[in-house]
């Protein structure tokens, strides 16, 4: 659950600040990555736990209202839920503490339980907010049974070179580009050379998400830039992760990764201007329409 202030300016160490405004959205990355896919039309099932208080209760009906299955999600007695803080400022950049709860509970036996699950997907979406030994376990049981993984490395953590050799489609920002490879990013050319080196780490295909400096796509056959939309940008929360989830939901339905990579660009731009995480986050018929519009406008530009 995330729990967002807005302020108008950070409070440096021993500082009280007032903040402007008090919201909680459903949030946590795995979930906002099911709900972005299943939006856009995917079938999406979540593998995750809960706690056993009332954040379990309103994540779950978040999750099932939009229709995804969470048949594989158990609730834990006695546990917390997962919980965010976060600071939002005046130009709509974030700042994050997670408390994992739940989440930190999530083992490399539940999901060998989940097997059949994986083995009937078209893909396996992992992120970095359970145990890293419950990641490779997943990652592991996908490749077993040939499901392509698509892996958000975050939040940002060193990983082994075994865990990347088995990933086929990694999303990382700036910062966590970065710590996988010890390459300073800040633009274009960085992330360029800072996807290689994931490259040469068995990563299949890098795609580094660099905010306003657009998306480096790279495999061993081509280098693309997907060239960022321009937006007024109010809440950068979440906007990762719709990212993510738009390109799961674009390589499944059978889109290549240039177009997929162009979609999810364009799904994590539209929401960034509205606020919260699952909420922000578009179905396919404002996706479309937001895309369609974007076209006109630089046609009419030309």
């Amino acid at each position: 659950m995330d729990m967002v202030i807005t302020l108008n300016q950070r409070p440096h160490p021993g500082e009280t600040v007032l903040g402007t405004h008090f919201f909680m959205n459903a949030g946590g990355k795995g979930a906002n990555q099911a709900v972005a896919a299943r939006k856009l039309g995917a079938s999406v099932a979540m593998i995750g736990k809960l706690g056993s208080d009332m954040f379990a209760e309103q994540m779950l009906a978040g999750l099932e209202q939009v229709g995804v299955d969470c048949s594989a999600i158990e609730k834990v007695e006695g546990q917390k839920t997962g919980v965010a803080f976060i600071m939002l400022d005046a130009e709509g950049e974030n700042s994050i503490i997670v408390a994992p709860g739940a989440n930190m509970l999530l083992t490399p036996e539940d999901i060998r339980r989940q097997e059949p699950l994986i083995r009937q997907a078209k893909l396996i979406m992992v992120q970095l907010e359970i145990p890293l030994e419950t990641v490779m376990e997943a990652i592991r049981i996908a490749r077993r049974h040939h499901v392509p993984v698509l892996l958000d490395p975050a939040p940002a953590q060193p990983l082994s070179a075994e865990l990347l050799s088995m990933v086929d489609y990694i999303v990382p920002n700036e910062t966590e580009i970065s710590q996988l490879t010890g390459i300073q990013v800040y633009d274009q050319r960085t992330a360029k050379l800072a996807a290689v080196e994931l490259l040469r780490n068995g990563v299949s295909t890098v795609f580094a998400k660099l905010g306003e400096k657009g998306v480096v796509v790279i495999n061993a056959n081509s280098t693309h830039v997907i060239a960022p939309y321009k937006v007024e940008a109010i809440d950068s929360t979440a906007a990762g992760d719709a990212f993510a989830g738009a390109l799961g939901a674009a390589l499944v339905s059978g889109k290549d990764i240039w177009t997929a990579a162009k979609f999810a660009s364009a799904i994590g731009a539209l929401t960034v201007t509205r606020k919260g995480a699952q909420a922000s986050m578009p179905d396919l018929e404002e996706a479309e329409q937001f895309i369609k519009q974007e076209a006109q406008r630089e046609t009419g530009k030309n």
